[in-house]
């Protein structure tokens, strides 16, 4: 059975300096997915991906900062890709409960939820760094390497 890592994320600074990079036969890394919105949609997003089979790679909190001070989320996944279009019978239950918390966390604060578009680009740009910092070294470990000037 093949899999794909994929990157989801509401981090356009991130996606960019993602989907700059030539992909190689090396990297494990095989998708990217963009976003609209806060980072609960992105947890959405996420949630429906594991729901249909997808299993979580890096924690959807990582970072320990409260849901409504990071408006960016990124996460990256497993996809199986023969099972994308039909639905999976075997869940990760662990991936399961740990986007189901973290979508239940962020609900119960979406009221206060900033959203990206409403920050001035300086501050926008400082939570994209944090954001892709964050994810830095779970991209390395795909072979997605960042470069230290992409702000």
């Amino acid at each position: 059975m093949r899999s794909e890592v994929i990157l989801v994320t509401n981090n356009t600074e991130l996606y960019s300096s993602v989907s700059d990079q030539k992909f190689t036969v090396n990297q494990k890394i095989k998708g990217l997915r963009l976003v609209e919105g806060t980072s609960l949609d992105v947890l959405k997003a996420v949630r429906g991906a594991v729901h249909l089979g997808a299993r979580l790679l890096t924690h959807p909190l990582c970072g320990n900062l409260r849901p409504y001070q990071q408006p960016f989320r990124s996460v990256l996944i497993e996809e199986r890709v023969e099972e994308r279009e039909t639905p999976c019978e075997h869940f990760d239950m662990d991936s399961v409960s740990m986007i189901e918390s973290a979508v239940t966390i962020y609900q119960d604060c979406c009221d206060r939820i900033v959203k990206p578009q409403d920050l001035c680009e300086a501050v926008r740009k400082d939570y994209a760094f944090v954001d892709s910092e964050l994810m830095r070294e779970s991209l390395a470990r795909y072979g997605v390497f960042l470069s230290d000037s992409m702000f």
